[in-house]
């Protein structure tokens, strides 16, 4: 009986599977016969028997969900699920806070950090602590968490089989002392389509002290970022970005921090970099290095009461002590040594806290970091190349410094400038030096005459007649050309020897992006920077690559750009980095794009970023020429300008040259450089035949 039902139940299965054959094979049938008539048919015939989408129950289905901002990642046999956030407004999607190295706390602290591998499921919908540091707005208060060794990563997609977009591991500047990742809201460049992390990493004496020696190295901040790099290379393109075209970016102390790690080695065999930007700063930056570390280490051991017998004895004191107590003693440091005529340091950024030069062997086989003098290494050529573009704003310092603050200070600013060769000295490996007095050698400059050229003592006069403002500007072109302008063009003419070098200058006049809103703290910044909107200073285009946050990430909202130009600078600049993140895709150096045009020998063309990105040469030629560069005209330039200096200084000046006042006369009329008898403003009596109508020379502002 029971064999009978398995059969009845068998056949009675085999028939409705028979069944279901020839419906199909009947419906399929209909089908075929349906596209055969539409296609035989007349248009008319066509249009009435074209098949159409049936959709059951007679309803349009739902367009399909946006992505859920959701990673998901198998690495070193490691799940993770990382859950981010996706802005409504924007479309852009940000994961927040997640954490590549373990806290460096306890033991950890003063030491490498430990990298951290992702797995299980990570929360990154809000922003984690900063590093502990002081509060920009108020001193005294102690922001922030040592367990601060994250990154911040915003993508415009989720990924796909079509992403591998271009990356920019954005290093913030801060001196190391000041910033977090969360000031910078990478929205506007992942609207462009870039994908950006934006790393955290260990500030002040935590971050920077040490003296390379085994028991204490220290470059811990540095460590941070190559770990961070690290990190990169594991895990973006599970957020859609290409590890092939990562570009290491950075502004000021950033800046120098990315050409560190993009010439050492150590940090490129961990996470690869195939293009450096360099912001406000390069590694050739005066004050960008701190010369003497164990001086430093001795200095931070006595302010925070520790004995400074030996570096393992520091470091056990150091760890006993609490962070806060650390950081706030770091105000003391920066008081000292940026007192006084130290305060020039300060043009360039500097808190007082830098990376040092490590052993190459520190007998632990662990390897190092930053190997040797920047200059030496650059000069030799010993790193492996890869595109640079580095840049400068208009007006770098000029919300750095008063006249009467360097009255007091120097005596005068004319001394002030005088102390900037000591600035110049550093860099005299790179300059064009008189092999008999050991000075700047005087330049060639087309459109002069040698007895017109003015020398490097005439560019740092200040004539009496000059009233404030006019003082001012001549500190603030002074200052900029010695401590940005020339070490960026350097920079670019060493590099080029091993690759690609671009060079960018940023232009304009913008009323809202100040560089205040992003480097509160710093000395190179003031609160004056809004009442000066004429000026393009430093950290001014900031705001054209991020919508500013606070410290904590909270949006600044007044700070948002919302005019039509500032919107489009906005998209020229991000536009250029995008472009240059394409210039390494050639391997064969070819160049893509009209608009940049590598540094070669003494030639110098830029990009001028404003309303419109503009291929432009000779930066800066005549004056950088009067600093020591060797520079070559790639254009029709002419100093003649220069010559109005000379004008400036009045008195035995025009009469030692009043003779050629006939012969040039017509210059100085073009000019305005206040003529001699109205020919040539040097000062002096003389240059016009009628002796009736000689006059002293008028004052010229030449090119302040």
């Amino acid at each position: 009986m029971r064999t009978l039902t398995k059969r009845n139940i068998l056949s009675l299965l085999l028939g409705l599977q028979l069944v279901a054959v020839a419906l199909t094979l009947e419906q399929f049938q209909s089908e075929l016969q349906l596209e055969s008539e539409s296609e035989s048919g007349s248009e008319t015939s066509s249009l009435s028997h074209r098949r159409v989408k049936r959709i059951v129950g007679g309803k349009s289905a739902k367009p399909p969900p946006v992505d859920d901002p959701v990673v998901f990642a198998r690495v070193f046999n490691r799940d993770t699920r990382i859950e981010g956030y996706r802005n409504p407004n924007t479309g852009i999607y940000s994961f927040l806070g997640i954490h590549y190295a373990e806290p460096p706390v306890g033991p950890l602290r003063y030491s490498r950090p430990v990298y951290k591998r992702l797995s299980g499921d990570i929360n990154a919908t809000r922003h984690g602590s900063p590093c502990i540091q002081p509060h920009p707005q108020q001193p005294r208060r102690i922001i922030g968490d040592e367990n601060c060794l994250l990154v911040n990563v915003y993508t415009p997609q989720m990924p796909d089989e079509t992403t591998g977009l271009p990356v920019f591991v954005w290093i913030h500047p801060g001196g190391f002392r000041y910033g977090s990742a969360a000031q910078y809201d990478a929205t506007p460049m992942a609207q462009q389509g870039a994908i950006v992390v934006a790393p955290q990493y260990r500030l002040g004496s935590l971050g920077i002290l040490g003296d390379g020696t085994k028991e204490f190295d220290g470059n811990l901040a540095m460590f941070d970022l190559a770990a961070a790099l690290r990190w990169v290379t594991d895990y973006i393109a599970n957020f859609g970005g290409n590890p092939k075209q990562v570009q290491a970016i950075g502004h000021g102390s950033g800046a120098a921090s990315a050409m560190y790690l993009s010439m050492s080695r150590a940090a490129r065999s961990g996470g690869d970099v195939h293009g450096v930007v360099a912001m406000s700063g390069t590694a050739l930056s005066q004050y960008a290095m701190d010369k003497e570390p164990v001086q430093s280490v001795q200095e931070v051991a006595k302010i925070n009461n520790c004995p400074t017998g030996n570096e393992l004895e520091i470091v056990n004191c150091m760890r006993a002590k609490s962070a806060e107590e650390i950081i706030q003693n770091d105000a003391k440091v920066q008081t000292e040594r940026l007192a006084g005529r130290a305060l020039v340091k300060g043009l360039t950024g500097n808190t007082g806290f830098q990376p040092h030069i490590e052993a190459e062997d520190d007998y632990r086989s662990l390897p190092s970091l930053l190997i040797g003098e920047p200059e030496q290494q650059l000069r030799s050529g010993n790193y492996t190349g890869i595109p640079l573009l580095t840049g400068v704003t208009k007006h770098e310092t000029a919300n750095s410094v008063t006249v009467d603050t360097l009255n007091k200070v120097y005596g005068s600013v004319e001394q002030f400038l005088g102390s900037l060769q000591g600035a110049l000295k550093q860099l005299t490996g790179f300059l064009r030096i008189d092999k008999l007095t050991g000075d700047i050698a005087k330049p060639v400059l087309p459109g002069l005459t040698n007895v017109l050229t003015p020398t490097l003592q005439d560019v740092w006069k200040v004539p009496q007649a000059l009233n404030v403002d006019q003082v001012l500007a001549k500190v603030v072109e002074s200052t900029t050309d010695v401590l940005f302008n020339l070490p960026a063009v350097l920079t670019t003419q060493v590099w080029s020897k091993l690759a690609p070098a671009y060079m960018y200058s940023f232009e304009y006049n913008g009323t809202k992006s100040k560089g205040i809103n992003f480097l509160r703290g710093l000395p190179i910044v003031s609160e004056q920077a809004q009442d000066k909107p004429e000026l393009v200073a430093h950290g001014d285009e900031l705001g054209y690559m991020f919508d500013a946050n606070d410290i904590f990430g909270e949006p600044l909202s007044e700070t948002r750009l919302t005019s039509e130009d500032d919107l489009l600078v906005r998209k020229n600049l991000i536009d250029m980095l995008l472009q240059f993140a394409k210039q390494g895709e050639k391997k064969d150096g070819a160049v893509t794009s009209k608009l940049f045009q590598s540094i070669t020998g003494g030639g110098t063309p830029f990009i001028k970023v404003d309303t419109q990105l503009e291929a432009a040469s000779d930066f800066r030629f005549c004056e950088l020429s009067v600093l020591g560069a060797s520079l070559s005209p790639l254009s029709s330039t002419s100093c003649a300008a220069l010559g109005g200096l000379l004008g400036q200084l009045g008195g035995g000046v025009g009469q030692t040259v009043g003779g050629v006042g006939q012969t040039v006369g017509g210059v100085g009329n073009k000019l305005g450089l206040g003529g001699v008898g109205q020919t040539l403003g040097l000062g002096g009596g003389g240059g016009n035949n009628n002796n009736n109508n000689r006059r002293g020379g008028g004052l010229g502002l030449g090119l302040l």
